[in-house]
């Protein structure tokens, strides 16, 4: 897949591209249905199949509050990517984009930038100033343009429309089943790992401490998780929350941690990337007095996790 940026040249060789456009945060199953509708008409005419992608979200952009990101704009296109896409353009949102009216939009954007032959939408996509443009408006806007418009009905699973939103609050729920049937995959935390104090390890429990690259996480708990380092999967626990120890917490340690540790991996992984996928929640967090009783409690954990693990090994 080509990525495109603000000020690369369009259209692509070849016949008028199909495009859509979208935040596309997550790249969840609602984005993926529209996605192979844009693939499956590009290819019947031969034509490149194109995704328009907004960065930052529009509402940060305009000092809003934004919704916690479910990923980051690195994840978002590796699964774009990962679609077959032929291309995607990084559209950066500014307060002078916001200004662009629909019709505006429609023949800068679409007609003139990306001399797009067909576009493709979801039933309540929306775009141009005060979110003005729809599917209803953009067929009479595009008329005399040679452009023709494609309208993809929701996503439903088990009576809930697939969304960003609706991803969101299942995660932020703690929700990791319905989740993952909205996203088609484990919801996860992506990040890097930074240097923390070192405590897992002198209690023989090394772990990683995850800086995300984006906001949305499960609530605090400990969970059952699949961490991918370079393309491998390691079975793993994960803790997020606050330092579990009282002296930790009376140091002035992170307030908030994403702690993960591997349960078959040994290694320095310090300034690496990983991603974090979450199965199931083990417990809540818990506070010790004293570190002899998050040893035991640790212990536990990890025995559970290999039974559970060994249990469900293609879950």
């Amino acid at each position: 897949m080509r990525i495109f940026g603000a000020n690369d040249n369009f259209p692509l060789p070849g016949l008028r591209p199909v495009v859509t456009l979208g935040v596309f945060d997550g790249v969840h199953l609602g984005h993926l249905v529209i996605i192979e509708d844009l693939m499956a008409t590009a290819r019947k005419i031969g034509a490149p199949a194109l995704v328009v992608t907004f960065n930052p979200h529009p509402r940060q952009a305009l000092g809003r509050s934004a919704p916690s990101g479910i990923c980051s704009l690195e994840g978002r296109l590796r699964r774009l990517s990962e679609t077959g896409l032929d291309a995607t353009w990084v559209l950066p949102f500014t307060r002078e984009l916001s200004r662009v009216s629909g019709r505006e939009f429609v023949e800068e954007y679409f007609h003139r930038r990306l001399a797009a032959g067909v576009v493709v939408l979801g039933q309540a996509a929306v775009f141009g100033r005060d979110r003005e443009g729809n599917v209803g408006n953009l067929a009479e806007w595009v008329e005399g343009l040679g452009i023709q418009v494609r309208v993809i009905s929701p996503f439903v699973v088990k009576g809930t429309v697939v969304s960003s939103t609706a991803v969101r609050l299942a995660v932020q729920s703690g929700e990791l089943d319905k989740a993952t049937s909205l996203l088609g995959r484990r919801p996860s935390i992506e990040g890097t790992v930074v240097r923390g104090q070192g405590n897992g390890r002198h209690l023989g429990f090394p772990t990683l401490n995850v800086d995300p690259h984006h906001e949305l996480r499960p609530p605090p708990g400990v969970y059952l998780t699949r961490t991918v380092i370079d393309g491998a999967w390691f079975a793993s626990v994960t803790n997020i929350g606050r330092p579990p120890t009282e002296a930790e917490i009376g140091a002035g340690l992170a307030d908030f941690l994403i702690e993960t540790h591997l349960l078959d991996y040994s290694g320095d992984l310090y300034a690496r990337t990983v991603e974090v996928f979450f199965y199931r929640k083990l417990r809540e967090v818990m506070r010790f007095s004293r570190s002899s009783g998050l040893v035991r409690q640790v212990s536990q954990d990890l025995n559970a996790a290999r039974q559970w693990f060994a249990d469900h090994p293609e879950n």
